[in-house]
């Protein structure tokens, strides 16, 4: 398999507060690269619900929208443009995401279950729990989105492995197969990200020096189910389009077999 790219459904721009660079400079990034798609995914905006530095206010919406949508007609010759958001699950938001589909006709969402969600905010960080039970909250919330029928993929589903110190143990295993068992059952794909590897780097977690995540023993399960993978770059900057390590995911692709596809069903 070669080791090229020529898409991206996972971009982030700087409205969610840790991302660097004009919209405009991801497509040409990527149209540099001989993308043949880009899809826009920056965390989703929330009404009355403020998280600075991880995503941009309700305000920004807008703004968003016809910013990606006027880079898709003004690149429609060169490179194919999806708008779409990484977003939470939780029932709580299922109007609202219907009223997004039906108001902007976006085109898709990927889940990317970093957060619980309580009372307007978000306490905990499933990429850095410890307490076991809050592996299997994480899992639950996954398999949820699966089920809902909203998303297009998960993204990052191996995230516990960020800060769980207790390394890979029955706790993780036993979720990660309750989360592809259900990739299978409902046909959402699973990201490949590289967004460890880009924005983190190798680092010693549980006495492994390694990358946070994809991890490994994750990925070889997801080999024998053979549910489907897709790559997730992650993008934070257009310098990430340009130069991110995809040796890291061929190789996890070609050592456990996985169901690669390189297109996005768009829901």
């Amino acid at each position: 398999m070669k080791h090229n790219l020529d898409y991206c459904y996972h971009t982030h721009t700087t409205r969610c507060g840790h991302a660097y660079g004009k919209d405009e400079e991801y497509v040409l990034a990527a149209i540099e690269k001989g993308f043949k798609v880009l899809g826009f995914s920056d965390h989703i905006f929330f009404p009355n619900i403020h998280q600075p530095g991880m995503r941009g206010n309700f305000d920004q919406l807008e703004d968003y929208i016809q910013s990606i949508r006027s880079l898709q007609f003004k690149y429609a010759d060169k490179i194919q443009i999806f708008l779409g958001f990484e977003a939470e699950y939780y029932p709580f938001f299922d109007s609202y995401y219907r009223e997004l589909f039906s108001k902007y006709h976006f085109d898709y969402l990927i889940c990317g279950q970093h957060f619980r969600f309580e009372n307007q905010g978000f306490p905990i960080y499933y990429a850095s729990v410890s307490d076991p039970k809050l592996l299997y909250e994480y899992a639950e919330g996954v398999i949820a989105a699966m089920k809902s029928g909203f998303f297009s993929y998960i993204a990052h589903p191996d995230l516990f492995m960020l800060g769980y110190k207790q390394g890979w143990d029955d706790h993780t295993e036993a979720i990660s197969r309750l989360i592809i068992e259900a990739s299978n059952r409902y046909g959402v794909p699973l990201e490949l990200n590289l967004g460890g590897a880009n924005g983190r780097g190798m680092m010693t977690i549980a006495g492994e020096f390694r990358y946070p995540y994809p991890y490994p023993k994750f990925w070889e399960l997801v080999g024998a189910y053979k549910a489907k993978t897709i790559i997730g770059i992650d993008a934070h900057s257009p310098n990430q389009i340009r130069n991110s390590p995809l040796d890291v995911v061929f190789k996890l692709i070609e050592m456990y077999d996985l169901n690669y596809q390189d297109r996005l069903m768009i829901k």
